[in-house]
Order: C-alpha cells, then structure tokens, then sequence
C-alpha cells in the first residue's frame, strides 16, 4: 500500500515530468491525474489549485537544483571561487536529456514568474533568490565583498541560463556553449585571484 507521502510524492513528480516535456501550459490537473495514474479527486486532494501542486513541485526542485551543484562542486574539488563557478556551468547547462528537462522547467516557471505573481511565481522568484544565495556565499572571499559576490552570483546565473537557452534553441552547439562559458571563465579568473 502507497503511503500519502508517496503518493504525494508520485504527483509532483507527475508535474515534474509534465512540466519537463511540455512546460507550464501543459500542466493541468486532469493531466497530472493521468501522468501519476491516479484520480483527479487525489491530484485535488494534495493540491486544491495549479498554482499549489506548481509551488510544491517548484520547492522540490529548488530543492534538487541546489543539491545537483553542490555535489558536482564536491565532485570536481572546488578549491576556488572560479572552481565552483565552473561547476555551476558543468551543472547549469542543458547537455543532456535531464539537464535539458531541468532547463526547460526553469525557463517555463520563469515565465510563469514574469506574467503571474501569484504562488508558483513567486516561489519561483524565491528559488532563483536562494540559489543566488548559495553561489554567492561560495564566491565571498577576502577579496570579493559580500555585494560583490551577490552580483558575480547573478552575473553567472544569467549568463548559464541565457547559454542554456540559445543551446536548447538551436542558435549554439553544445562545443560553441562550452567554448563561450570557456572564454568567461578566462576573462574572470584575474577578478578572482589573489
């Protein structure tokens, strides 16, 4: 027998899977009923609106985001802050079929985030801040300022996420993506060594 928090567990990762595929639009309860193989009466159960199953997806993801860069950053023995901004390229960029989903998740909630304030939105808006947050605390050094670390931080979340898009729409090879990210990385190491 399926505990509630499997089952719960088995909806948002129908959501996860729907947005993946197709986005926020292809998101509905019926087809979160469909995807889980459960009824539209449990898919309601455990979130009573879109935005509520959207908000808890998100904060799982959040959740996995944060957790996948970590441990490549660990992986890959990140000693400096130019190390760990080269893991969260290696992690951030849609290269293969679950960073592809994991980037189409994101550029649908971030869409979602721009025209509806409402829950997802803004939980979205939370993530993109926390995720800020973790780069940037692994970027503050004796010579980069907390605020300065915060901008670096967006700087090269911006830049993964504007390369991930051009990636996934055709306009950059896989090769080209990596020779760019490359290239930044050689501008920037003289900002960040000592």
């Amino acid at each position: 027998m399926t505990t509630e928090s499997g089952r719960r567990t088995e909806i948002i990762e129908a959501v996860e899977r729907l947005l993946a595929r197709g986005g926020v639009n292809v998101v509905t309860m019926r087809a979160v009923a469909a995807e889980a193989d459960v009824s539209l009466r449990l898919v309601q159960y455990y979130g009573s609106t879109k935005d509520e199953l959207l908000k808890a997806t998100l904060d799982r993801l959040a959740d996995k985001s944060v957790e996948r860069w970590q441990t490549r950053a660990r992986r890959q023995g990140c000693e400096s802050p130019l190390d760990a901004i080269e893991a969260f390229f290696d992690e951030a960029l849609p290269t293969d079929s679950a960073s592809e989903g994991f980037h189409r998740v994101g550029v649908s909630l971030e869409g979602l985030a721009i025209t509806d304030p409402g829950v997802a939105g803004q939980a979205y808006q939370k993530h993109l801040s926390g995720l800020a947050d973790h780069l940037a605390g692994s970027l503050q050094s004796d010579d980069l300022s907390a605020a300065g670390a915060r901008r670096l931080a967006l700087e090269v979340m911006g830049l993964a996420h504007g390369v991930g898009t051009l990636l996934m729409a055709g306009q950059l090879s896989a090769p080209e993506a990596q020779t760019l990210i490359k290239n930044y990385l050689e501008r920037l190491e003289p900002q960040l060594s000592p």
